[in-house]
C-alpha cells in the first residue's frame, strides 16, 4: 500500500495547532482551492468515532467521501475512509511539540487506488503527486491561519 509522509515545522504551540485541527470547520481553510472541498456533514469538533462527510474535485472528478476518526488524542488524529473512491485511505496527523513555541506536524497518508476504470486514471503516482501538492498548500495555509489567530 503506498504511503506518503510529509511534515512542516510551524511557528505555534502544539496546543494551538491541535485546537485548530480539532475544529472541522477549519478543514476547507487549509485545503487546496483546486479540490473545492465542501464539508457536507461533520461534528463541530474532531472526536474519536466522529464521522465527516465531504465532497472534493480531484483529477476532474467530483467525489463524495466519508471518513471516521478512529484515534484522537492531544498529539494524534487518525481518520479512515469509510466511503469514497479509493479502496482504502488512512490519514494520520502527528503533532510534535518542540517546547520553544514551535511544533512539527507530520501527515502520513496510506491509500489503495480505486479499482475499475477509475483506477486507470487515479494511479498511485497521480494520487501521490496530488497529496504532495495538497500538503504544500496546507502547510502554508496552516501557518497563515495560525499567525492570524
Amino acid at each position: 500500500m503506498p504511503t506518503v509522509t510529509t511534515s512542516a515545522k510551524l511557528n505555534c504551540s502544539a496546543a494551538a495547532l491541535r485546537s485548530y485541527l480539532g475544529a472541522t470547520a477549519n478543514l476547507p481553510k487549509t485545503s487546496d482551492p483546486e479540490l473545492q472541498l465542501e464539508v457536507l456533514n461533520a461534528p463541530a469538533d474532531v472526536v474519536q468515532g466522529g464521522v465527516i462527510e465531504f465532497r472534493v474535485s480531484a483529477l476532474g472528478f467530483k467525489q463524495r467521501m466519508q471518513h471516521r476518526y478512529v484515534s484522537v488524542t492531544e498529539t494524534e488524529i487518525v481518520a479512515e475512509q469509510t466511503d469514497g473512491p479509493t479502496r482504502s485511505w488512512t490519514h494520520k496527523q502527528l503533532i510534535e511539540d518542540h517546547g520553544d513555541g514551535t511544533c512539527t506536524l507530520t501527515d502520513e497518508i496510506s491509500f489503495e487506488k480505486p479499482g475499475g476504470m477509475l483506477g486507470f486514471v487515479m494511479t498511485d503516482d497521480r494520487i501521490t503527486e496530488s497529496i504532495e501538492e495538497g500538503m504544500e498548500f496546507r502547510y502554508e495555509a496552516l501557518q497563515a491561519e495560525l499567525e492570524a489567530g
